[in-house]
């Protein structure tokens, strides 16, 4: 049935595919070229997931915030909810990790690949510190998507 609620729950869901789905790929290809040690190719890649997460994953996840707030609004589910904060905590868990921890992590892989012929061993450490980072981000945002999913408390 085509009313307001579902169409917020299609613009919701589409934007977490759009939001995690590319960090997901955006992520095991950067690990995949920095293994390759291709400093032109690595740099391009980051520069490009650096400008995706500003322009594609910021908005996305705003979306998802939006359509959520709007969802529980239209629902009368209420605010106070269990999964309701959970979700809360994972746009927090976007903000801090994927706003500020992963974006430096970034730049610094930036840098160093930039840097022409430089320190590989740099370079492969700092490409490990953002994959683990992203690694954890992918994570605790799989899990909130399981709690937003099963709804585990009422």
């Amino acid at each position: 049935m085509l009313n307001g609620y579902n169409i917020l729950k299609y613009v919701h869901v589409l934007s977490v595919v759009i939001w995690i789905g590319g960090i997901t790929g955006l992520a095991a290809a950067t690990w995949r070229v920095a293994k390759e040690r291709n400093r032109a190719f690595l740099a391009a890649l980051v520069k490009q997931s650096v400008t995706y997460g500003q322009w594609v994953v910021g908005p996305a996840a705003g979306l998802v915030l939006l359509t959520g707030l709007a969802m529980v609004g239209m629902g009368h589910i209420g605010f106070g909810t269990f999964w309701v904060w959970f979700g809360y905590a994972g746009v927090l868990v976007h903000a801090i990790l994927g706003g500020f921890i992963l974006r430096r992590r970034a730049e610094a892989v930036l840098r160093l690949a930039s840097g022409g012929a430089g320190d590989d061993v740099a370079m492969v450490a700092a490409a490990r510190r953002l994959w683990n980072t992203q690694l954890v981000y992918l994570v605790l945002l799989a899990i909130v998507i399981a709690g937003m999913v099963i709804k585990p408390v009422p």
